[in-house]
């Protein structure tokens, strides 16, 4: 799985450099699929790194669509680079944490109702978060 993580890499800065949208797109997914067989493969218990894979894969994704777009002639208002980083950033973060909330909920077993009303709570305030940050963008 190292050699397709690899390969996922290079597509992803072969697409980037060269300005092709559904090739950043094609890496990524190269990307995640590399790691979900890895984890199927594997057959251990889940992965508490998982939303760090998520969050860099959130990262990589926007910092490689940025690039593509970088290349579009378009006026650019001043300070627009450290409010989009700044927004990636924040985005991978706040999916990171949701993910570890809800591996927190998840992995804690049968704990009655009370712990699935907070994993109810929790996945909906993710998906609150996730919508408002793309919608902020």
């Amino acid at each position: 799985m190292t050699v397709a993580a690899a390969a996922a890499s290079a597509a992803l800065a072969v697409a980037a450099l060269a300005r092709w949208e559904p090739g950043v797109v094609w890496a990524t997914e190269l990307a995640a699929a590399a790691y979900a067989a890895a984890l199927g493969l594997a057959g251990g218990p889940t992965d508490p790194g998982a939303p760090l894979v998520a969050a860099a894969l959130v990262a990589a994704a926007e910092t490689g669509q940025w690039a593509v777009e970088l290349a579009r002639p378009a006026a650019v208002a001043p300070g627009i680079a450290r409010r989009r980083a700044a927004t990636i950033l924040l985005l991978a973060a706040a999916g990171a944490a949701a993910g570890w909330a809800l591996l927190l909920v998840s992995d804690a077993g049968s704990g009655g109702i009370a712990l699935t009303a907070a994993g109810l709570i929790a996945a909906a305030a993710a998906m609150v978060l996730v919508t408002r940050l793309a919608r902020s963008t």
